[in-house]
């Protein structure tokens, strides 16, 4: 009995010691925040002090504009069981560079310089979107920039939500290949698409996609027309199949939560050589450093992309690996980053890429106004290994919706595979998006 008393006067005893510290908290003696309290009868301690981490999107502080912008939503009724909300969307992309690439001397070629200096109009679209019978999402975008082989209907598209889980999407839009398929040209920090980005991603297509989610894993399974096409295009060949696969973590490193998602995107191109959807189209054209002539496009029935993308509330981090194979393999790396130097007001941008291959004239690229390869004739050049470096500034004066970028390129060239025509272009970037 003497034994078993024991407990039982420990156990009466807590009480009366946390009566005791409540007292020395009241006169001050101790802080309160070194009081260990008991655990809750029936809870595990480990599970009670876990809390879900939740990453909130940055928000923007109020505007005069506000009430401006917000005029683009022409109706908006959530308890009308057809359409929902009927607004425009609009996107204008003015640019200008400056600067000068220079191509060495290559025996009988004499060393030669390209001129940069240009300003267009990269994007002119405007659009709509609804939503409506509360489950279904559409949007028309055309685009009213470039020539006519880029003019027309960008996107087409009706995504529906078929359970909490479950959605498909069907109409012409772009397939899933990097981190940059997912990002609106308004959104992205970089005047122009990565240039692997651009060489091998295929064009806004015909084509359905099954996309699911489970907790932060989201996976699409999809297929494509492998026909490019600036108005509606068509269904013919045998297309492209799309799987992606991305999952999100959330974690807090001191006071900042941070949301970091990594995804996985393959597309297998059953049309290869009969296909103008991937690969960049500039056969028959020359290229600016040794006036080379392409032949023909590249092939690619491979198409692979690895990637993450990382933010917070003050900076963002981008990081891309993406491979091609066909009739010619080049590969290519790509890590971005930004953060804000005046909150919502000027974001510092960086990018540095890279891109290879052993076959020759593997990679192209077109440093300075455009970067798209289907975009315009804009000077191209050839090689086997591609350096960027690219330093700028964004001014935001809207939100994402009104932006001012300035920012300088340096490029290196090698054509080592080739006739050895290297080049280095060094070049300034100004612009002005403005999108609703």
């Amino acid at each position: 009995m003497r034994f078993s008393i024991i407990p039982l006067l420990i156990l009466s005893a807590a009480p009366l010691s946390l009566a005791n510290q409540a007292l020395d908290v009241l006169e001050g003696k101790i802080d309160a925040n070194s009081i260990v309290l008991p655990p809750r009868e029936g809870v595990d301690p480990a599970a009670e002090s876990v809390e879900e981490i939740i990453y909130l999107e940055p928000a923007w502080a109020a505007s005069p504009l506000d009430t401006l912008w917000s005029r683009s939503v022409l109706y908006s009724n959530g308890a009308n069981p057809w359409i929902q909300e009927f607004a425009l969307s609009g996107h204008y992309d003015a640019r200008a560079s400056f600067g000068k690439a220079e191509t060495e001397e290559v025996a009988p070629a004499a060393a030669h310089n390209t001129d940069l200096d240009n300003s267009l109009t990269r994007r002119a679209r405007l659009g709509a979107r609804f939503r409506a019978f509360i489950n279904t999402e559409i949007e028309a975008v055309g685009e009213f920039a470039g020539d006519e082989n880029y003019r027309g209907l960008e996107r087409l598209k009706a995504r529906t939500q078929l359970s909490d889980t479950v959605a498909v999407t069907a109409g012409k839009f772009l397939p899933n290949l990097g981190t940059e398929s997912r990002t609106e040209p308004q959104l992205s920090p970089y005047f122009n698409s990565g240039v692997f980005h651009s060489m091998v991603a295929p064009a806004s297509a015909l084509g359905v996609s099954l996309s699911k989610e489970i907790k932060n894993l989201s996976y699409d399974i999809g297929w494509f027309a492998s026909q490019q096409d600036p108005k509606i295009g068509s269904l013919s060949g045998d297309g492209m199949l799309n799987f992606s696969i991305s999952r999100t973590f959330t974690e807090q490193r001191e006071k900042l939560v941070s949301r970091t998602r990594f995804h996985a995107d393959y597309i297998h191109n059953f049309d290869v050589n009969r296909s103008n959807s991937t690969g960049y189209q500039v056969a028959g054209r020359n290229s600016a450093n040794g006036n080379q002539l392409i032949v023909q496009n590249p092939a690619y029935r491979h198409l692979f992309a690895l990637g993450l993308r990382t933010d917070t509330e003050k900076s963002s981090f981008t990081g891309d690996f993406h491979l091609g194979k066909g009739d010619s393999t080049a590969w290519a790396l790509s890590f971005g980053s930004s953060r804000w130097l005046f909150p919502s007001l000027v974001n510092l941008v960086g990018r540095y890429q890279y891109a290879s291959s052993k076959d020759e004239r593997g990679i192209l690229a077109a440093p300075g106004i455009s970067g798209d390869l289907r975009y315009d004739s804009t000077p191209f050049f050839t090689g086997d290994k591609y350096h960027s470096f690219y330093l700028g500034t964004n001014l935001h004066l809207y939100k994402d919706s009104l932006v001012l970028r300035n920012g300088m390129e340096y490029m290196i060239f090698n054509d080592d595979a080739g006739a050895g025509f290297n080049t280095e272009s060094l070049s300034w970037q100004s612009g002005a998006s403005l999108s609703f």
